[in-house]
């Protein structure tokens, strides 16, 4: 994100502050950036208090979107993501928005926290995640996300606002997410802003929302066959963890303050269901394994952790532990340990597609690219749809030296998933890397525009353009792009 005039050390501070209040800056993102604070919006027109198309919340979201990529460390692992799309997408579809596009996305934070902003975008720790002591808990937070968006909380908040100043408006909706935060000095000074009568009555109506959400959100996982009686299981868990060590209340309450009547309705309204277990999904049980095996760290005191766990029996489930050994091991360079134990779980699921994946790397990763390469290609043959299993195959053709082969799979899978960043990148490797420069420059400019640099990828484009040769229709498409870019930049400035 960019900020005018800011030094080095304030523009880390800001984006620390992104990290930790990004639903409010989510929120000021509506408003002109003299008044907000916030640089490079797109222009909606002067009446912000006016309620939203759901046209314009997604083009806010997706400046939003393109600044989170920018700023914060996304998690690029196609596993996992795919693995929390799958999951959300279950759960958009039981909702109220079951039309609208959502967008779910991991960040690499140990903090439990989660979080919706305009347009369909949530976003989840990998913190949140390992905290969740089921699928259902995880579930259960998606679902009340969701539900903030498909009852349309904010723009609901901005129509029953009576006034037309637009810096009353984002006082109000600071003042908001700063109390509900539990950050009492910047409520004091947003409120500062404006009269305390409308941001009580704010603050009143971002509590009912919260209601509202947990209202919406236990029917939401009723009907996409969850347990319910996850919701109130899992904020009772924060919020005894928030009791036990003050110091470190997970952020999960700072931004969505649960209190122990909240807890109580919610359990109530959840009660009200007949009881049914419902067991959690190996594949849940596999991702929790892979982001600990992942996370940062030294990676021989992480296999350590599950070599202990292993032989212990402190686990919930031996193939996912096993798994995760097996990543972690891969990490510390013990390939034919790690081999090994990925040796015995294809042993039971010899088609499991992340088994054979993980095969590959492991053999990749040890400098077999023969045996690496026939492993994907196999496995490709019979599930050509895995988006995972595209990308770690075009990466394991990108560094064998087959650049072609990889081209050919990446724009197919862009074609699927034109929003990848990661896709992109890969994509105009492989281009380029195939003589093929007019679309590597091109897929170039596309990801750096998803990841919040339009003057990037207005250069790429010229670039591309002059390998477009006498192609009246690459000529017409770049110049369109480029223009439609610049048109962003320029309302960008006028709102300067």
């Amino acid at each position: 994100m960019k900020f005018l005039r800011t030094e080095p050390t304030i523009r880390l501070i800001m984006i620390a502050a992104l990290r930790r209040f990004l639903p409010l800056l989510c929120l000021l993102l509506v408003f002109p950036a003299g008044q907000a604070g916030i640089q490079n919006l797109p222009n909606l027109g002067d009446e912000a208090a006016g309620v939203m198309s759901p046209y314009e919340e997604r083009r806010i979201g997706e400046h939003i979107m393109r600044q989170v990529r920018r700023n914060l460390p996304l998690l690029d692992d196609p596993e996992i993501n795919d693995y929390i799309q799958a999951l959300g997408r279950k759960l958009v579809a039981k909702s109220d928005a079951a039309s609208f596009d959502f967008q779910f996305f991991i960040i690499e934070d140990p903090t439990i926290n989660a979080f919706a902003f305009l347009g369909g975008y949530i976003g989840v720790h990998t913190g949140l995640i390992l905290a969740a002591q089921s699928e259902s808990e995880v579930a259960a937070v998606l679902a009340h996300e969701t539900a903030h968006i498909s009852q349309r909380h904010v723009m609901r908040m901005i129509a029953q606002s009576k006034r037309s100043s637009k810096q009353m408006l984002a006082a109000l909706l600071a003042a908001i997410l700063l109390a509900g935060a539990g950050e009492g000095q910047g409520a004091q000074a947003a409120i500062a802003l404006g009269q305390a009568g409308v941001i009580q009555k704010g603050i009143n109506f971002t509590r009912s929302n919260e209601q509202e959400a947990d209202r919406v959100g236990i029917q939401i996982l009723v009907d996409a066959g969850f347990d319910p009686r996850a919701m109130p299981s899992f904020f009772e868990s924060l919020q005894s963890t928030g009791r036990i060590n003050d110091t470190a209340m997970p952020e999960f309450l700072r931004t969505h303050p649960v209190t122990s009547r909240r807890i109580a309705e919610s359990r109530t309204r959840a009660e009200t269901y007949d009881y049914r277990q419902v067991p959690d999904s190996p594949q849940f049980h596999r991702i929790r394994a892979k982001v600990r095996a992942t996370a940062s760290g030294n990676a021989r005191d992480i296999a350590k952790t599950f070599q202990h766990n292993l032989a212990e029996g402190k686990y919930r489930n031996l193939d996912a532990e096993r798994y995760g050994y097996a990543i972690a091991l891969m990490r510390t360079k013990d390939y034919d340990a790690a081999r090994k134990q990925i040796s015995m779980l294809r042993r039971v699921q010899p088609n499991l597609v992340s088994y054979r994946i993980l095969q590959a790397e492991i053999d990749m990763a040890a400098g077999r690219y023969t045996e690496a390469l026939e492993l994907y290609a196999a496995a490709n043959k019979q599930f050509s749809s895995n988006h995972a299993l595209v990308r770690y195959y075009a990466a394991a053709l990108l560094k064998s030296g087959h650049p072609k082969n990889a081209w050919a799979l990446l724009k197919e899978a862009v074609k699927k998933q034109p929003d990848d960043p990661s896709l992109q990148k890969m994509l105009a490797t492989a281009a380029g890397e195939s003589g093929e420069l007019f679309e590597a420059h091109q897929a170039l400019a596309n990801y750096y525009y998803l990841n919040g640099d339009p003057g990037a990828a207005i250069q790429q484009l010229q670039i591309a353009r002059k390998f477009a040769g006498d192609s009246f229709y690459l000529q017409s498409s770049v110049n369109a792009r480029i223009k439609k870019i610049q048109q962003e930049l320029a309302a960008d400035d006028d709102r300067r």
